[in-house]
C-alpha cells in the first residue's frame, strides 16, 4: 500500500496545471501562426512581442470579469469569517439528507433556464465554490458539484432560446444581409436541444455522484485533488482558519446568509436584459435619451450601480458586491478591522482565478492579432458549398465548434459568421433558424471543453484540474455532441 501511495504521489508530480497548459497551447498558437503565415494568405506571423503579451492583453480583455471575482471572493471573505456559509451548509445537507440528487437536479434546471434565456455563463464561476463546498458536505465529491454548475449552463447555452448575446445578435446578424429568421422556430429549437441535453447530462451526474457517495475510492480525482479538496470543503476547515468551531446557525448567521443570498438573486436580476422580454418595472421613472443613449434621469434600480437592473455588467455587480460585503459584515457583528481582514483573506483566495481569467483569453486574442480566425471562418464557408443536408448539418456544427475555439464571444462569432454562413445556407435551401440552433449548440459544446472558455477558473475554485475535468467528461460531451448534431440535421431534413 505504502509503494501505491508512492506512486501516486510521483503520479502527481508530473501534472500540469491549468495555468501551464494554456501557457503551452498560446505558445503553440504563436508558433503555428508563424509557419502558416509562410504559406496561407491573411495570416500574420505572431511576433514574440505578440506572443509574449497576449496574457497580458487577455487579463485586460477580462479586467472587468477578474476584478469582480476578486471583490465577490472579498465578500465571501466576511461571510466565513462569520462561519455563515458553513453552519448553512451544514443546516442545508441535514435538512436534504437522502434527497441530495434531487437538489443537484434542481440546481442544475436553474442554471439551463438561465443559460438559455441570457447566456448565464461567466455569471456561474462563483457558484463553483458554493456548490462544491455543499455537495462534498453530503458525501459527493468536487467532480460532481462542477458537473452540476458546468453542464448546467452549458446545456441551457447550447440550447439557447431568446439569448440575447447568442440568438438575438445572430437574428440580427442575418437580418443586415437580408435574410430573415424565425424567433418562434428558433425558441422550439432551443426547447428541444436545452431538454434533451439536460437528460443526457443529468443521467451521466447522478450515475457518477451515486458511485463516488457508495464507495469514495470511485472518485476520478486524483489524490493531489483529493487533498486541496478535503482542504478546502472538509469539516470544519474554514472555521477553524477563522477560529469559529461553532455549526449552530445562529440568528446573524442567517441574517448574514440571508443577505449573501439575496446578493446573487439582485445579480442575476441585474444581468437578465428584462427589456428584451417587455418587463420594464426596473426601469420606471428613467428617462432615456435617444440621441445620446444614455439616461437623462436614472431609473429607480440604477440609483446604486449607475445602470438599472436588467442592463448591469461585471462593474456594476462589482460594486454591488462590495456595498454587501460591508453590510454583511455589520450586520453579523464584526469590527471594522475584522471586516477588512476578511475581505483581504477572501480576496486573496481570488487571485489565481482572476489570473486564469487572462490566461483563458489569450489565445483568441493572439488569433485575432494575426487573423488567423478570419481565415479559418473563410475557409470553412467554401468546404461548405454545395453540400446536402445530411451533410451540411454535421459539417457545419463541426465548423462552428472550431471557430468557438478561436473566437471566444458568443456575440462576436454570431456577427463575424452569419453574414457569410446565413446567405450560403440559405441560397442552399436551408432555413436559416437551423443555422442560428447549430451554431447555439456547437458554441455551448465548446463551452464545455474549450480552454479558451470561461470555465477554467471555476475549475481552479472546484479544486478540479482541468485534465481530470475532460477525463471525467469525454463521453457525456460525446454523446451530448452527437445527439445534438442529430436534432439539428433532423431539422434540416424536416423544415
Amino acid at each position: 500500500m505504502a509503494q501505491t501511495e508512492e506512486g501516486k504521489q510521483a503520479e502527481q508530480k508530473v501534472m500540469l496545471s491549468s495555468y501551464t497548459l494554456l501557457i503551452i497551447i498560446t505558445l503553440l498558437v504563436g508558433v503555428a501562426t508563424i509557419v502558416l503565415a509562410q504559406f496561407v494568405p491573411g495570416i500574420t506571423a505572431a511576433s514574440v512581442s505578440d506572443i509574449l503579451a497576449s496574457p497580458i492583453l487577455g487579463f485586460l480583455d477580462g479586467i472587468e470579469v477578474s476584478l469582480f471575482l476578486l471583490i465577490l471572493g472579498g465578500c465571501l471573505g466576511i461571510v466565513n469569517k462569520l462561519g455563515a456559509l458553513d453552519a448553512g451548509i451544514a443546516a442545508l445537507v441535514r435538512a436534504l439528507h437522502g434527497k441530495e440528487t434531487l437538489l443537484i437536479a434542481v440546481i442544475m434546471a436553474v442554471f439551463a433556464l438561465l443559460g438559455s434565456t441570457y447566456g448565464f455563463c461567466e455569471e456561474t464561476i462563483p457558484f463553483y465554490a458554493l456548490l462544491s463546498a455543499t455537495l462534498y458536505s453530503a458525501g459527493f465529491d468536487t467532480m460532481v458539484a462542477t458537473a452540476t454548475v458546468l453542464l448546467g449552463a452549458g446545456v441551457g447555452c447550447l440550447g439557447s432560446t431568446v439569448n440575447p448575446f447568442a440568438c438575438g445578435v445572430a437574428i440580427d446578424a442575418l437580418a443586415s444581409v437580408g435574410v430573415e429568421a424565425s424567433q418562434g422556430i428558433v425558441i422550439v429549437m432551443g426547447v428541444i436541444l436545452t431538454v434533451v441535453t439536460y437528460a443526457i447530462s443529468l443521467f451521466f451526474i447522478l450515475r457518477y455522484a451515486n458511485k463516488v457517495r457508495r464507495d469514495k475510492g470511485s472518485t476520478i480525482l486524483s489524490l493531489q485533488e483529493q487533498q486541496a479538496s478535503e482542504a478546502a470543503f472538509g469539516e470544519g476547515s474554514k472555521l477553524e482558519e477563522n477560529g469559529v468551531v461553532d455549526l449552530e446557525f445562529t440568528p446573524k448567521r442567517k441574517i448574514a446568509l440571508a443577505l449573501f443570498g439575496l446578493s446573487f438573486v439582485i445579480m442575476i436580476c441585474g444581468f437578465v436584459p428584462w427589456g428584451d422580454f417587455g418587463v420594464d418595472i426596473f426601469t420606471a421613472g428613467g428617462v432615456w435619451d435617444e440621441a445620446e443613449e444614455a439616461w437623462t434621469v436614472m431609473p429607480w434600480s440604477g440609483l446604486i450601480t449607475g445602470c438599472p437592473l436588467g442592463e448591469w455588467y461585471f462593474n456594476d455587480a462589482s460594486i454591488w458586491f462590495f456595498i454587501m460585503a460591508i453590510v454583511i459584515g455589520i450586520f453579523g457583528g464584526l469590527r471594522e478591522n475584522e471586516i477588512v481582514d476578511g475581505f483581504l483573506d477572501g480576496a486573496a483566495d481570488m487571485i489565481g482565478v482572476a489570473l486564469m481569467v487572462g490566461l483563458s483569453r489569450a489565445i483568441s486574442i493572439l488569433m485575432g492579432l494575426t487573423g488567423l480566425d478570419m481565415v479559418i471562418l473563410d475557409s470553412a464557408s467554401e468546404a461548405l458549398a454545395g453540400t446536402s443536408a445530411l451533410v451540411f448539418g454535421p459539417i457545419c456544427y463541426l465548423v462552428y465548434l472550431g471557430l468557438s475555439v478561436v473566437i471566444t464571444s458568443t456575440s462576436a462569432l454570431a456577427t463575424i459568421s452569419m453574414p457569410i454562413l446565413g446567405p450560403l445556407a440559405a441560397n442552399l435551401g436551408f432555413p436559416p433558424e437551423i443555422i442560428i440552433s447549430i451554431f447555439c449548440a456547437a458554441n455551448g459544446l465548446a463551452n464545455l471543453f474549450s480552454p479558451t472558455a470561461v470555465f477554467l477558473p471555476g475549475l481552479v475554485l472546484a479544486r478540479v484540474q482541468y485534465p481530470t475535468w475532460l477525463k471525467w467528461a469525454l463521453v457525456p460531451i460525446v454523446v451530448i455532441a452527437v445527439a445534438s448534431v442529430v436534432i439539428c440535421t433532423a431539422a434540416l431534413l424536416i423544415l
